[in-house]
């Protein structure tokens, strides 16, 4: 039996192979929730990510919308991040994934 980190690494090869050119995992039956999970995370860690960036920028106050400006930012900024996390490949839920589904493997045959 392999130590956890070779199991981990030889997994994670063959998930990216299994993936192609075009970056998309095929996903096992059973797999679907899991990557959906994965890409919520990458979701949120996206608009995090747009959050600070959006602090950056210094408002005028001569155009300032108020509370109604935030709100519709803050929705914008949501949808941003959902279409970022489906469309834009910055690759984490698909490591997420692959982490996950190697140490549920490595777990499943260290019970065996």
């Amino acid at each position: 039996m392999t130590n956890g980190i070779d199991f981990i690494g030889s997994s994670q090869q063959t998930l990216f192979k299994a993936a192609g050119a075009s970056g998309k995992v095929r996903l096992a039956k059973g797999d679907k929730p899991l990557m959906e999970a994965c890409e919520q995370f990458e979701s949120i860690f996206i608009k995090q990510m747009l959050n600070t960036m959006r602090k950056t920028v210094e408002k005028s106050g001569l155009l300032d919308g108020g509370m109604t400006e935030n709100i519709f930012e803050d929705w914008l900024y949501d949808q941003y991040s959902e279409k970022m996390a489906k469309n834009a490949d910055f690759g984490l839920a698909k490591q997420m994934f692959n982490q996950m589904k190697a140490a549920d493997s490595y777990s499943r045959n260290l019970m065996d």
